[in-house]
């Protein structure tokens, strides 16, 4: 029987592959957003440098951390921008420590009647970066509401019957 280390890659690809099946296209920007919500904007853009004060108000942040193969960036910082009502977004991304782990691997295995299993592990070290990405998002005071799908009127869902004649 082979162990495996809680962090080690092997263990955790299936984990990835579930919550890719689940939903790849969740945005980590959103999903660590803090503060307030408004009408979603047509557009958004990223920017350099804070705008001033008088020019825009700052509406939230948003923090997670990644690790190495994970790629986000301009596209999913503007996407997040425009969900909570922001049209300016900066965001950036420092990398961490690197985190490390031990599989122990088993070099020979051997199953003894009535005494049960025994095995001889060699320590195979890994380890990959992780990265913390910062983003402050802010609303100026040219910013336009998006174009908002206008909702249909909900059917009934029992069919409403007509009405008697005569009867009014």
């Amino acid at each position: 029987m082979r162990f495996l280390h809680a962090c080690s890659p092997l263990r955790s690809l299936p984990i990835a592959f579930l919550a890719c099946v689940a939903g790849c296209t969740a945005n980590p920007f959103l999903a660590g957003y803090k503060g307030e919500r408004m009408a979603p904007v047509a557009e958004a853009r990223v920017v350099q440098e804070a705008p001033a004060a008088d020019a825009a108000t700052e509406l939230g942040r948003s923090t997670f951390q990644a690790t190495n193969g994970t790629h986000f960036g301009d596209a999913e910082a503007i996407e997040a921008a425009k969900d909570v009502g922001a049209d300016l977004v900066k965001w950036e991304v420092k990398q961490l420590d690197r985190e490390q782990w031990v599989e122990n691997d088993p070099v020979y295995e051997r199953r003894a009647s009535g005494r049960g299993q025994f095995a001889s592990y060699i320590p195979i070290p890994g380890s990959r970066e992780r990265w913390a990405f910062t983003a402050r998002y802010w609303r100026s005071v040219t910013a336009s509401p998006g174009q908002a799908a206008s909702p249909k009127a909900a059917e009934p869902a029992t069919p409403v019957p007509a009405p008697a004649p005569g009867a009014g």
